[in-house]
């Protein structure tokens, strides 16, 4: 009998492990016999392939030539190839495989009952913890009850079932079930491969840690990557920095300009009985499982995080201010040809910042192993760091940091270029140590290969974040004519000069029920100051866009300022085409329909006014006088704080939720109505009479802001008719009445103002009823007003409606003497 004895052993995946076997040979003519097998353990299928193409005096049993491909079941071992190696033989190996899903009913079979123990698990959680606030409690509290119930941790608010990963529980986009599964039940120690003991951090963080999964986040991930160029980054989002047994996790980021704190459990979604399905980290490191869950529950559920912009990530993830770049457009083109933008590139690295550039495309849904790459190796829609840049002979390069591990750029300088000449690799030194991830390339094939260029203004700023509301007014004279403004302008006085970043941030659609009920208002903002005289003058503005946020630089020398945060108001309304629906508040288990909640969220957000993410009796009461009710401070304490979900200070948003819950069925849907009516909600749950943001500053030293009320001055008016004044154009002229339009390029939206350069007073009446596809700030198309002799009235907007290629503007002015 042969000697039989393992000489390798290696794991070419997690559960999938090849073993090598050499058998002394007996056969004439034959030195050795290699057997390969492949051991599976975890619940899929295999599709193994062996080539060994190329190889010389060898044979393989049962193959095609020297290539055999073998299916192996979960749970199985196979012999997946066999060898007989004569004299003088060369053996060359390839392996591939492919993973399959198991057959449903096998991963049934091995599920059932830990999905049964997970679901009881989780019902005991909800008696648990359902009136315990669990993001607004210290993490010594919620450790205390479960030492003392000895329990498991289990997030209700983010629980470990489907629903956390997608809503439509009838469109499944895993052809296997998802295994909830914590860190010790998937995670390998073996000390001899390194793997130690499960932590958060270990020793470094590091870009190329990161193994990205099947989410198709690569938006969020490529933000993440570029962070860990500054490890610090990373590790201040952690409120726990270290891994515990009772599994309760709580992390910070910044979402809709706001600062939260998010509290988690430790179950993660994983193959069936395998490692997790999403991004994870290559070694018993749990920093970016943890990450990922904290910012998918902010958005509802995994599946949100599907598809995004960098820059948003990048801004998530600091708070801090964020400037893009697009390489495709027109302004940016006419910079990278005027050496502008490696200008730009040069200042933004030397001030410190993160530089996040984009390549062209979309990542690919599936596993990034079959990812297609640019033509010159790089991976589409996917982020690189940009982490050096040098300038010698003539030559303009740039250094990117390749996260992903998967290809790397071949073209002019790369690492086997020609260029590198011993002049150019004495001066830039270059590094192409596969660990360091790192490749040159020529600023213009930079331009060329890649689409973007985020740049996130990391700095130990000052920095104050104060919560703003959009709202529907309507003139007191006329009920017909409408204008959205800001509640409140922001006065600063500054005794030095400052460099200042302002933005306006909504909510973000990526969260549910956002995009569908409450799109994306046309936001700007506009810096004012105060002349000597008692007037004020507009010295910096940022334009019109639809965006998430807005951000404006500039540069404030001592004096005093108002900032005014601005919107057309032209899309806050019920969209022209959207489909009448009929609107349930509760499902018929008793629960919140998903627009329902999102509905009462932004309620919650609404009086939410000290950003505490819990309502005070003050801001409770400011509630129920929208909704004409009233209620004393005991009242409150007696009726809300010890019924619901609470602190000891504030109603949280599940108790907030849990309140509108028994009152619908307690009141009746109908009344609910006219309460969401009094709120500015319709019939269709469409927010159209308020919307709130948050107004960000962010300086090198620190602000005083004062906060006042505009809902009583003409200032949004006054700003509009200096637009106007300053920017706009000549629209028609005629007897001593004229009429003038500013046009934002970004949304095409047309702000109209009327001069009267007649003695008398006139009425003007502006007619645009004979547009097509345009929104308008008033209630109609006509607009009547009065205006004094050498004045200027601001009349109404006028907008595009998004996303429609072809639209008509018409607009008509006529008058008459009062």
């Amino acid at each position: 009998m042969a000697d039989k004895s393992v000489i390798t052993k290696k794991e070419l995946n997690p559960g999938i492990i090849l073993h090598k076997i050499v058998i002394s040979a007996s056969e004439e003519g034959v030195e050795c016999i290699y057997e390969f097998r492949l051991e599976l353990q975890r619940l899929n299928t295999i599709e193994f392939t062996v080539d060994f193409t190329g190889s010389k005096n060898v044979i393989l049993e049962d193959g095609v030539g020297l290539i055999k491909t073998t299916i192996i079941q979960a749970f199985e071992t196979q012999i997946v190839g066999v060898l007989r190696m004569a004299r003088h033989w060369m053996l060359k190996s390839k392996f591939r495989f492919m993973i399959k899903s198991a057959p449903r009913t096998l991963q049934e079979q091995y599920l059932k009952k830990e999905l049964q123990e997970i679901t009881q698990k989780t019902e005991k959680a909800r008696i648990t913890f359902g009136r315990l606030p669990i993001s607004l409690c210290s993490l010594v509290e919620i450790e205390n009850i479960i030492l003392n119930q000895k329990i498991e941790f289990i997030d209700t608010e983010f629980p470990p079932l489907d629903s956390s990963i997608f809503k439509e529980l009838n469109k499944d986009p895993f052809d296997q079930l998802l295994h909830w599964r914590r860190p010790h039940e998937f995670l390998r120690i073996d000390y001899a491969e390194g793997l130690k003991d499960p932590c958060i951090f270990s020793e470094d963080i590091q870009p190329t840690d990161i193994h990205q999964g099947q989410l198709g986040d690569t938006w969020f991930i490529s933000a993440i990557a570029c962070l860990t160029e500054r490890p610090g980054l990373i590790e201040r989002l952690f409120i726990t920095k270290d891994i515990n047994k009772s599994g309760v996790y709580r992390v910070k980021l910044c979402k809709n300009g706001e600062w939260l704190s998010v509290t988690i459990d430790d179950f993660f979604p994983c193959y069936p009985m395998g490692v997790p399905v999403f991004t994870r980290n290559e070694s018993n490191e749990i920093w970016i499982l943890i990450l990922e869950k904290a910012y998918a529950k902010v958005h509802g559920n995994y599946y949100m995080l599907k598809g995004g912009n960098v820059s948003d990530g990048l801004i998530d993830l600091t708070g801090c201010p964020t400037l893009s770049y697009n390489f495709k457009d027109e302004n940016t083109k006419k910079d990278i040809e005027k050496g502008i933008m490696w200008l730009n590139i040069k200042d933004h690295f030397d001030d410190g910042y993160l530089i996040c550039a984009c390549t062209i495309g979309d990542e690919r849904w599936g596993d990034v192993n079959y990812m297609e790459s640019l033509p010159a190796g790089l991976m589409p829609g996917h982020g690189y760091a940009l982490i050096k840049y040098k300038e010698f002979a003539g030559n303009k390069l740039v250094n990117l940091r390749n996260p992903w591990g998967k290809l790397d750029w071949t073209g002019d300088w790369s690492a086997g270029s020609s260029l590198w000449t011993p002049e150019m690799k004495r001066y830039v030194n270059p590094s192409f140590d596969e660990e360091d991830a790192n490749f040159w390339m020529s600023f213009e094939d930079f331009v060329k290969n890649f689409e973007a260029l985020h740049v996130c203004r990391v700095k130990n700023w000052d920095e104050v974040r104060i919560k703003g509301k959009f709202i529907r007014v309507q003139d007191v004279e006329d009920q017909t004519l409408e204008v959205v403004v800001s509640k409140w302008f922001y006065s600063i006085d500054l005794p030095e000069r400052v460099r200042l970043f302002v933005g306006v941030h909504q909510e973000d659609e990526r969260q549910i029920g956002v995009s569908t009920k409450r799109q994306y208002l046309d936001i700007g903002i506009v810096v004012l100051k105060r002349l000597n005289d008692g007037t004020i003058t507009v010295i910096g503005k940022r334009d019109f866009s639809i965006n998430r946020e807005c951000e404006l630089e500039i540069v404030l020398d001592p004096g005093s300022y108002i900032v005014l945060p601005k919107t057309s108001g032209c899309l806050l309304r019920r969209p022209e085409d959207a489909p009448m629906e009929r609107v349930k508040l509760l499902t018929s288990k008793g629960e919140l329909t998903d627009i329902a909640e999102s509905t009462i969220h932004d309620i919650f957000r609404k009086f939410d006014m000290l950003l505490n993410r819990e309502l005070s009796y003050t801001e409770f009461k400011g509630f129920y006088e929208c909704i004409n009710r009233s209620l004393t401070e005991i009242e409150y304490k007696q009726k809300v704080l010890k019924r619901y979900c609470s602190t000891e200070n504030g109603l949280s948003l599940k108790g907030f939720k849990d309140f509108f819950i028994d009152n619908i069925k307690s009141l009746g849907e109908e009344a609910i109505w006219g309460w969401l009516d009094s709120l500015g909600y319709d019939r269709e749950l469409y927010s159209v009479r308020s919307r709130c943001f948050i107004l960000t500053f962010h300086s090198e030293t620190e602000i005083s802001i004062t906060v006042r009320d505009a809902i009583q001055t003409d200032l949004d008016a006054r700003t509009n008719v200096q637009f106007i004044e300053k920017y706009g154009k000549e629209l028609e002229s005629k007897n001593g009445v004229k009429c003038f339009y500013y046009f934002s390029n970004k949304t095409h939206c047309y702000s109209y103002g009327i001069y009267n350069e007649l003695p008398q007073a006139i009425e003007a009446i502006l007619d645009c009823s004979g547009s097509s596809n345009m929104l308008f700030s008033s209630k109609y198309p006509v607009v009547k007003k009065r205006i004094e002799p050498g004045q200027m009235e601001f009349i109404m907007h006028a907008m595009a409606i998004p996303k429609v290629d072809n639209y008509i503007r018409t607009a008509k002015c006529t008058w008459h003497v009062v």
